[in-house]
Protein backbone atom coordinates (compact mmCIF):
# COMPACT_ATOMS: atom_id res chain seq x y z
CA UNK A 1 0.00 0.00 0.00
CA UNK A 2 1.53 3.24 -1.40
CA UNK A 3 1.67 6.40 1.77
CA UNK A 4 0.59 9.37 0.83
CA UNK A 5 2.80 12.18 1.34
CA UNK A 6 0.38 15.33 0.54
CA UNK A 7 -3.52 15.53 1.22
CA UNK A 8 -3.68 15.29 -2.40
CA UNK A 9 -2.81 11.59 -2.40
CA UNK A 10 -5.21 10.91 -0.19
CA UNK A 11 -8.24 10.15 -3.15
CA UNK A 12 -11.54 8.26 -3.22
CA UNK A 13 -9.58 5.00 -5.21
CA UNK A 14 -6.85 5.04 -1.99
CA UNK A 15 -9.43 5.23 0.65
CA UNK A 16 -11.53 2.66 -1.37
CA UNK A 17 -8.50 0.25 -1.38
CA UNK A 18 -7.18 1.59 2.40
CA UNK A 19 -10.39 1.02 4.12
CA UNK A 20 -11.95 -1.69 1.86
CA UNK A 21 -15.52 -0.42 1.14
CA UNK A 22 -16.44 1.95 -1.85
CA UNK A 23 -15.50 5.59 -1.13
CA UNK A 24 -17.15 7.72 -4.10
CA UNK A 25 -16.13 10.97 -3.07
CA UNK A 26 -14.20 12.72 -0.29
CA UNK A 27 -14.01 16.46 1.23
CA UNK A 28 -10.89 17.12 2.73
CA UNK A 29 -10.47 20.06 5.61
CA UNK A 30 -7.49 21.32 8.04
CA UNK A 31 -7.62 20.83 11.37
CA UNK A 32 -5.57 20.98 14.63
CA UNK A 33 -3.20 24.18 13.24
CA UNK A 34 -1.45 25.42 16.31
CA UNK A 35 1.29 23.90 18.61
CA UNK A 36 2.22 20.68 18.67
CA UNK A 37 1.66 18.90 15.54
CA UNK A 38 4.69 17.90 13.56
CA UNK A 39 2.51 16.99 10.03
CA UNK A 40 -0.96 17.50 8.51
CA UNK A 41 -3.78 16.91 9.81
CA UNK A 42 -7.03 16.74 8.11
CA UNK A 43 -10.42 16.02 8.55
CA UNK A 44 -11.85 13.37 5.94
CA UNK A 45 -15.73 13.20 5.08
CA UNK A 46 -16.33 10.59 2.69
CA UNK A 47 -19.13 9.66 0.56
CA UNK A 48 -19.55 6.33 -0.54
CA UNK A 49 -20.35 3.01 1.40
CA UNK A 50 -20.27 2.04 4.93
CA UNK A 51 -19.16 3.86 8.15
CA UNK A 52 -17.92 5.79 9.35
CA UNK A 53 -18.45 8.81 7.13
CA UNK A 54 -16.03 10.84 8.65
CA UNK A 55 -11.94 10.31 9.71
CA UNK A 56 -9.35 12.24 10.92
CA UNK A 57 -5.99 11.68 8.33
CA UNK A 58 -2.69 12.48 9.90
CA UNK A 59 0.33 12.36 7.11
CA UNK A 60 3.78 13.47 7.88
CA UNK A 61 5.41 16.88 7.31
CA UNK A 62 5.30 17.68 3.51
CA UNK A 63 9.12 18.95 3.65
CA UNK A 64 12.17 17.90 4.59
CA UNK A 65 12.55 20.52 6.79
CA UNK A 66 9.50 20.26 7.98
CA UNK A 67 9.79 16.22 9.24
CA UNK A 68 13.38 17.44 11.01
CA UNK A 69 12.30 17.44 14.70
CA UNK A 70 9.69 14.64 13.85
CA UNK A 71 12.76 12.26 12.15
CA UNK A 72 14.96 12.82 14.66
CA UNK A 73 12.76 11.80 17.58
CA UNK A 74 10.96 9.18 15.88
CA UNK A 75 7.52 10.78 16.29
CA UNK A 76 5.93 8.99 13.73
CA UNK A 77 7.32 6.02 14.36
CA UNK A 78 6.55 6.21 17.48
CA UNK A 79 2.70 7.22 17.09
CA UNK A 80 2.51 4.50 14.24
CA UNK A 81 3.74 2.22 16.94
CA UNK A 82 1.54 2.79 19.92
CA UNK A 83 -1.56 2.04 17.39
CA UNK A 84 -0.21 -0.91 16.09
CA UNK A 85 1.18 -2.42 19.20
CA UNK A 86 -0.06 -1.02 22.41
CA UNK A 87 -3.29 0.47 21.69
CA UNK A 88 -4.89 -2.88 22.53
CA UNK A 89 -3.18 -2.98 26.02
CA UNK A 90 -4.36 0.51 27.13
CA UNK A 91 -6.82 0.64 29.20
CA UNK A 92 -7.67 4.32 28.54
CA UNK A 93 -10.18 5.84 26.11
CA UNK A 94 -8.30 6.87 22.86
CA UNK A 95 -9.64 7.00 18.87
CA UNK A 96 -9.91 4.13 17.34
CA UNK A 97 -6.99 3.51 14.28
CA UNK A 98 -8.78 2.30 10.78
CA UNK A 99 -4.78 2.23 9.16
CA UNK A 100 -1.78 2.79 10.23
CA UNK A 101 1.53 2.75 7.97
CA UNK A 102 4.92 4.34 8.46
CA UNK A 103 8.17 3.72 6.44
CA UNK A 104 11.57 4.43 8.72
CA UNK A 105 13.40 5.21 5.26
CA UNK A 106 11.42 8.16 4.45
CA UNK A 107 9.37 8.74 7.23
CA UNK A 108 6.10 8.74 5.26
CA UNK A 109 3.43 8.14 7.38
CA UNK A 110 -0.44 7.93 7.35
CA UNK A 111 -3.02 6.81 10.14
CA UNK A 112 -6.47 7.15 9.79
CA UNK A 113 -8.49 7.99 13.17
CA UNK A 114 -11.56 8.00 14.41
CA UNK A 115 -12.86 12.06 14.54
CA UNK A 116 -13.46 11.74 18.28
CA UNK A 117 -14.43 15.18 18.11
CA UNK A 118 -18.07 14.05 17.70
CA UNK A 119 -17.58 12.22 21.39
CA UNK A 120 -16.58 14.56 23.31
CA UNK A 121 -15.82 17.78 24.16
CA UNK A 122 -12.04 19.34 23.07
CA UNK A 123 -10.55 21.39 26.29
CA UNK A 124 -8.79 24.33 25.44
CA UNK A 125 -5.18 25.13 27.13
CA UNK A 126 -4.78 28.90 26.24
CA UNK A 127 -8.29 29.39 28.84
CA UNK A 128 -6.75 26.02 30.72
CA UNK A 129 -9.06 24.10 33.71
CA UNK A 130 -9.61 24.41 37.48
CA UNK A 131 -8.60 21.64 39.59
CA UNK A 132 -11.82 20.50 39.79
CA UNK A 133 -12.11 20.04 36.19
CA UNK A 134 -8.97 18.65 36.24
CA UNK A 135 -10.03 15.49 37.79
CA UNK A 136 -11.16 13.70 34.82
CA UNK A 137 -7.94 13.64 32.86
CA UNK A 138 -5.76 12.93 36.35
CA UNK A 139 -8.22 9.69 37.07
CA UNK A 140 -7.31 8.97 33.43
CA UNK A 141 -3.56 9.34 33.23
CA UNK A 142 -3.41 7.27 36.79
CA UNK A 143 -5.41 4.18 35.08
CA UNK A 144 -2.83 4.63 31.77
CA UNK A 145 0.10 4.52 34.08
CA UNK A 146 -1.74 1.65 36.11
CA UNK A 147 -1.52 -0.47 33.02
CA UNK A 148 1.40 -0.48 32.29
CA UNK A 149 3.55 0.11 35.96
CA UNK A 150 6.92 -1.17 36.03
CA UNK A 151 6.19 -3.36 32.92
CA UNK A 152 8.95 -4.70 31.69
CA UNK A 153 7.63 -5.66 28.20
CA UNK A 154 7.49 -2.40 27.23
CA UNK A 155 11.16 -2.48 26.47
CA UNK A 156 10.64 -4.94 23.73
CA UNK A 157 9.10 -2.04 21.31
CA UNK A 158 11.88 -0.70 19.82
CA UNK A 159 10.47 2.64 18.98
CA UNK A 160 9.64 3.30 22.76
CA UNK A 161 12.73 4.17 24.40
CA UNK A 162 13.33 5.73 28.19
CA UNK A 163 13.34 9.65 28.31
CA UNK A 164 17.32 9.55 28.91
CA UNK A 165 18.17 7.30 26.10
CA UNK A 166 19.70 8.71 23.00
CA UNK A 167 18.68 10.93 20.56
CA UNK A 168 16.07 12.90 23.10
CA UNK A 169 18.59 14.62 25.71
CA UNK A 170 20.87 16.11 23.07
CA UNK A 171 17.74 16.95 20.91
CA UNK A 172 16.00 18.77 23.44
CA UNK A 173 18.68 20.45 24.71
CA UNK A 174 19.71 21.82 21.38
CA UNK A 175 16.09 22.72 20.35
CA UNK A 176 16.24 24.60 23.88
CA UNK A 177 19.12 26.66 23.23
CA UNK A 178 17.27 27.94 19.70
CA UNK A 179 14.91 28.77 21.58
CA UNK A 180 15.50 30.72 24.67
CA UNK A 181 16.76 34.09 23.51
CA UNK A 182 13.57 34.08 21.33
CA UNK A 183 10.94 33.59 24.71
CA UNK A 184 13.15 36.05 26.29
CA UNK A 185 12.62 38.65 23.61
CA UNK A 186 8.69 37.50 23.44
CA UNK A 187 8.03 37.16 27.11
CA UNK A 188 10.52 39.18 29.08
CA UNK A 189 8.05 40.52 31.12
CA UNK A 190 7.64 37.69 32.80
CA UNK A 191 11.45 37.24 33.08
CA UNK A 192 13.26 38.48 36.44
CA UNK A 193 16.90 37.31 37.31
CA UNK A 194 16.13 34.11 38.97
CA UNK A 195 13.96 32.88 36.13
CA UNK A 196 16.42 34.16 33.42
CA UNK A 197 19.80 32.81 35.47
CA UNK A 198 17.77 29.34 35.21
CA UNK A 199 17.19 29.15 31.83
CA UNK A 200 20.61 30.55 30.36
CA UNK A 201 21.74 27.26 32.30
CA UNK A 202 18.81 24.87 31.73
CA UNK A 203 20.14 23.07 28.73
CA UNK A 204 23.01 21.28 30.72
CA UNK A 205 20.73 20.11 33.23
CA UNK A 206 18.86 17.85 30.75
CA UNK A 207 20.42 14.77 30.52
CA UNK A 208 20.38 14.69 34.23
CA UNK A 209 17.08 15.63 35.00
CA UNK A 210 15.49 13.21 32.00
CA UNK A 211 17.93 10.61 34.21
CA UNK A 212 16.29 11.31 37.16
CA UNK A 213 12.53 10.90 35.90
CA UNK A 214 13.86 7.07 34.63
CA UNK A 215 15.51 6.42 37.89
CA UNK A 216 12.48 4.11 39.11
CA UNK A 217 9.12 2.27 37.95
CA UNK A 218 8.71 3.40 34.40
CA UNK A 219 5.31 3.69 32.70
CA UNK A 220 3.92 4.25 29.07
CA UNK A 221 4.47 7.94 29.31
CA UNK A 222 2.06 9.86 27.33
CA UNK A 223 4.47 12.77 27.42
CA UNK A 224 1.78 15.32 26.21
CA UNK A 225 -0.83 14.74 28.64
CA UNK A 226 -2.04 18.45 27.78
CA UNK A 227 -6.05 20.24 27.83
CA UNK A 228 -5.65 20.16 23.91
CA UNK A 229 -5.17 16.56 23.25
CA UNK A 230 -7.91 15.49 25.59
CA UNK A 231 -11.78 15.22 24.84
CA UNK A 232 -14.04 14.82 27.74
CA UNK A 233 -17.25 12.81 27.44
CA UNK A 234 -20.14 12.80 30.31
CA UNK A 235 -17.84 9.76 31.60
CA UNK A 236 -14.50 9.51 30.45
CA UNK A 237 -11.89 11.00 28.69
CA UNK A 238 -10.19 10.25 25.56
CA UNK A 239 -6.37 11.21 24.74
CA UNK A 240 -5.55 12.11 21.38
CA UNK A 241 -1.95 12.39 19.60
CA UNK A 242 0.97 9.46 20.94
CA UNK A 243 3.58 10.81 18.46
CA UNK A 244 5.77 11.45 21.68
CA UNK A 245 5.71 8.22 24.12
CA UNK A 246 7.95 7.15 26.06
CA UNK A 247 8.92 5.27 29.28
CA UNK A 248 10.00 7.31 32.30
CA UNK A 249 8.35 7.70 35.72
CA UNK A 250 4.39 8.54 35.86
CA UNK A 251 4.83 11.73 37.86
CA UNK A 252 6.66 13.05 35.25
CA UNK A 253 3.19 12.94 33.04
CA UNK A 254 1.17 14.37 35.90
CA UNK A 255 3.36 17.33 36.53
CA UNK A 256 3.30 18.03 32.85
CA UNK A 257 -0.51 18.06 32.76
CA UNK A 258 -0.66 20.58 35.93
CA UNK A 259 1.72 22.89 35.43
CA UNK A 260 0.63 23.16 32.16
CA UNK A 261 -3.09 22.90 31.57
CA UNK A 262 -4.25 23.68 35.13
CA UNK A 263 -4.91 27.20 36.24
CA UNK A 264 -3.85 27.08 40.14
CA UNK A 265 -4.65 29.76 42.90
CA UNK A 266 -2.60 28.29 45.89
CA UNK A 267 0.39 25.61 46.39
CA UNK A 268 -1.68 23.91 48.18
CA UNK A 269 -3.38 23.22 44.93
CA UNK A 270 -0.08 21.32 43.41
CA UNK A 271 -0.36 19.44 46.53
CA UNK A 272 -3.90 18.29 45.77
CA UNK A 273 -3.03 17.18 42.47
CA UNK A 274 -0.65 14.94 43.05
CA UNK A 275 -2.10 13.32 45.91
CA UNK A 276 -5.19 12.80 43.69
CA UNK A 277 -2.99 10.67 41.52
CA UNK A 278 -1.39 8.96 44.09
CA UNK A 279 -4.76 7.75 45.73
CA UNK A 280 -6.29 7.25 42.41
CA UNK A 281 -3.02 5.03 41.58
CA UNK A 282 -4.19 3.09 44.94
CA UNK A 283 -7.17 2.26 44.77
CA UNK A 284 -5.89 0.33 41.23
CA UNK A 285 -3.63 -1.73 43.01
CA UNK A 286 -0.47 0.32 42.18
CA UNK A 287 1.57 0.69 45.75
CA UNK A 288 3.53 3.83 45.50
CA UNK A 289 6.12 5.15 47.69
CA UNK A 290 4.76 9.10 48.55
CA UNK A 291 8.46 10.57 48.77
CA UNK A 292 10.16 9.27 45.40
CA UNK A 293 6.59 10.15 44.05
CA UNK A 294 7.01 13.63 45.32
CA UNK A 295 10.38 13.93 44.28
CA UNK A 296 9.53 13.08 40.62
CA UNK A 297 6.47 15.08 40.44
CA UNK A 298 8.95 17.83 41.58
CA UNK A 299 11.07 17.42 38.85
CA UNK A 300 8.71 16.92 36.47
CA UNK A 301 7.97 20.19 37.00
CA UNK A 302 11.21 20.89 36.34
CA UNK A 303 11.35 19.66 33.14
CA UNK A 304 8.45 21.46 32.27
CA UNK A 305 10.00 24.52 31.78
CA UNK A 306 11.07 22.37 28.30
CA UNK A 307 8.32 22.62 26.94
CA UNK A 308 6.59 26.77 26.37
CA UNK A 309 10.41 27.51 25.86
CA UNK A 310 10.43 25.07 22.67
CA UNK A 311 7.14 26.12 21.51
CA UNK A 312 7.99 29.85 21.32
CA UNK A 313 11.07 28.82 19.28
CA UNK A 314 8.09 27.53 17.24
CA UNK A 315 6.11 30.85 17.48
CA UNK A 316 4.80 32.53 14.33
CA UNK A 317 3.32 35.77 15.50
CA UNK A 318 0.81 35.21 12.25
CA UNK A 319 -1.00 32.47 14.76
CA UNK A 320 -2.60 34.58 17.78
CA UNK A 321 -3.39 31.23 19.74
CA UNK A 322 0.30 30.40 18.81
CA UNK A 323 0.92 33.34 21.19
CA UNK A 324 -1.80 33.24 24.03
CA UNK A 325 -0.95 29.65 24.29
CA UNK A 326 2.54 30.01 24.35
CA UNK A 327 2.49 32.79 27.16
CA UNK A 328 -0.07 30.69 28.59
CA UNK A 329 2.15 27.76 29.36
CA UNK A 330 4.87 29.57 30.70
CA UNK A 331 3.26 31.22 32.96
CA UNK A 332 1.59 28.46 34.48
CA UNK A 333 5.60 26.88 34.42
CA UNK A 334 6.96 29.51 36.17
CA UNK A 335 4.02 29.42 38.76
CA UNK A 336 4.49 25.91 39.49
CA UNK A 337 8.62 25.74 39.80
CA UNK A 338 8.22 28.60 42.18
CA UNK A 339 5.23 26.92 44.43
CA UNK A 340 6.88 23.35 44.59
CA UNK A 341 10.48 24.89 44.86
CA UNK A 342 11.62 23.12 41.76
CA UNK A 343 14.01 26.09 40.36
CA UNK A 344 17.21 24.68 41.89
CA UNK A 345 17.12 20.87 42.50
CA UNK A 346 20.04 19.40 43.02
CA UNK A 347 21.16 16.88 40.18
Amino acid sequence: MTIPKTIDDITPEWLSDTLGRSVTQVTKEPVGVGVGLVGQLFRLRMEGDGEPSTVIAKLAAPTEEGRFVATVLNMYGREVGFYTELSPRTSIAHPVCYFAAHDPATQDTVLLLEDVSVRGRGGDQVAGCSLVEARPAIRTLARLHACFWDDPSLASSSFLLRLADDPYPAAVAMAYEMAWPRVQEFFGDMIDERVRDFGDGYAKLIPAMFAKLCDGPLVLSHSDWRLDNLFFTDDDVIAVDWQLIDRSVGPRDLSYHVSQSVNIDHPAGYEHAFDTYVSDLDELGVEVDPTWAWEMYRYGTMLGFVYPVIATGALTIEDPRHVELTRALFRRSLAALDALDAFALAL
